[in-house]
Order: structure tokens, then sequence, then C-alpha cells
């Protein structure tokens, strides 16, 4: 179990071994491949949603995940500090933080998700950071693991499968000339603690991009639909939405306001199915925007 202690009495980390839209308004959703999609049953036209500006202690908001009892947990990107958010209204219910020395964890952190009790935060580099949820104004320990994959790209935003009991880490700028023009999500078993053999998800970039208003589909974030079980994958800069299935089959593709989603980070899902998705602030408020699926 890892315990919490106050903020100013020094943690201890351990170290596992290294292992190998252009429009105002939103589009109908485009079928891509045979399957069924979720995203369609979605009303993804920005009058329709909830909408929140959040504290300006989130400008720099990134990843979102669920945790027990229906709460939304996010993170900057900057330090290891995770904050509960009242998605109702906005409001930060706590926070608590990832302590090295008694000080916050400094890293490029790009997303979030939870596992049972525990939660998980990745960085751009593929380090993966665990510790279990703290009180308002803790620290609290963290066990920090090195999965490698930073060696072939830059990771942009994680999400959980509980079907594959794996941790889905996306790639959004590739550095290895084999991930080239190509969208590749890693699994990292949480029983193993190790990059899955064989499990890597790879789709060309062409796949997305030919039914937006782009020539490329850099991902921002990733969530699994907790219904169909497919994965939904966000592009701040292309200002899109896609489903693709846990086998990489792309099934749908939709344009997102580029008013509303000034620069899209996380995506996830309220126990009602929602689509919760969160917006950095750039020199602004970011944003909380609830979309709610569509009247039958």
């Amino acid at each position: 179990m890892i315990p919490m202690i106050p903020i100013g009495v020094f943690t201890l980390v351990m170290m596992a071994p290294l292992i190998g839209v252009k429009n105002s308004q939103a589009q109908d959703t485009t079928p891509i491949s045979p399957g069924i999609s979720a995203l369609k049953d979605y009303d993804l036209n920005v009058e329709n949603a909830t909408k929140w500006k959040l504290p300006k202690r989130l400008r720099e908001i990134s990843g979102l995940a669920m945790i027990r009892d229906n709460r939304l947990l996010t993170h900057n990107d900057e330090k290891g500090i995770v904050f509960e958010i009242d998605y109702r209204n906005g409001t930060i219910v706590k926070q608590w933080e990832l302590a090295d020395l008694s000080k916050p964890v400094a890293d490029d952190f790009e997303g979030i998700a939870v596992v049972d009790d525990l939660i998980y935060m990745v960085t751009s580099s593929g380090r993966l950071y665990e510790c279990r949820e703290g009180l308002d104004g803790q620290s609290v320990l963290f066990n920090m693991y090195t999965t490698g994959i930073g060696r072939d790209c830059e990771i942009e935003s994680l999400a959980y499968d509980p079907d594959q009991r794996a941790l889905l880490l996306m790639c959004k700028n590739p550095l290895s000339p084999e991930l080239a023009e190509q969208i590749a999500i890693y699994r990292w078993s949480i029983d193993t603690k190790r990059v899955v053999d064989d499990a890597r998800i790879l789709i060309p970039i062409n796949e997305f991009s030919r039914h937006i208003d782009d020539k490329t589909f850099q991902p921002s974030g990733i969530e699994r639909h907790p219904v169909s079980g497919n994965y939904f994958v966000v592009a701040a800069r292309q200002h899109a939405i896609a489903e693709i299935t846990p086998e990489g089959q792309v099934v749908a593709v939709m344009e997102m306001s580029a008013d509303r989603h000034a620069q899209v980070e996380g995506i996830t899902f309220t126990p009602d199915y929602d689509i919760i998705i969160s917006d950095e602030g750039k020199d602004k408020r970011a944003r909380l925007t609830i979309y709610s699926k569509s009247a039958k």
C-alpha cells in the first residue's frame, strides 16, 4: 500500500526497472468502416452543450479521468498536481501532489487514468507515475515506471482498457521511422508492469485525415467508451474526434467547433455516458464542455 504524508515531509521514490475545424459548427458523423459506432449517438453541437470556465489554477489543464463515486480528476502539464473537479459546476473540490523531497514533481505530464484505487499519469517521454488518491493539500508517495516508449514517439495521452487490463499510451509525434505517417497506441500491462509485446495498434494517419479538412491528425486525448469498448480520440489542432475499435479500425470521425475548442487536451465519460472534454486556457481560462447523447 502506498501511504500518504503531509506536505513538507520527505517522500521516497520507488523506481521500477527500465522496460524495454475549420467551421464553427460540428458536422455529422461520417461512417468510415463497417462496425458499430457510439460516436454517432452524440450531439456535438456546441449550442446544446454544458460549458464551464475553470479556475485560473487549471489554465494548463491536461488529461481527464473518472474515479470511484463518479468523481472527475485532472492535472496540469508541468507539475505532478492532481485536481478533483465537480463537473456539475466546474469548481475545484480538492488537490494533492506527487512529491519528491517535499517538492511537487516537475515533468511534462500528458494524461491520467484510474485503475481500481490507483491513479496513473504519463509524461511525454513515456514515464508512468503511480499513486493513490490524496486528501486536500497532501503530498503522496509514488512509484515511477519507465516504459521505454519514449524512444519511439512522444506520448500525448493515457487511458485504461479494463478488457485488456492495460493502460493505453497514445503517440503524437513519432521519433522512430517505423511510425512515420501512422498513429500508434501502446498497451502497458497493469499486471506485469511492462509494455505488452505484439499488442501495439498502428493506424495510417490518412485513415483519419481524409475525412476532415486537414492533411494530418495529431491526437491529444484518448478514452475508452464504457459501453461499446471503442476508443474515442480527440485531436486538438484538427478540432476533431474519432472513434476506433480496439483492433485499430476507424469507425467514425467528426469535426468539432474550432471556436469552442481552442486546444482540446482530455476526454472522458460521465456515469451517464456523456462526453467531457477539457480545453487548455492558453491566454484565457480553461474550459470543460459536456456533450450529451442525441435525443432519439
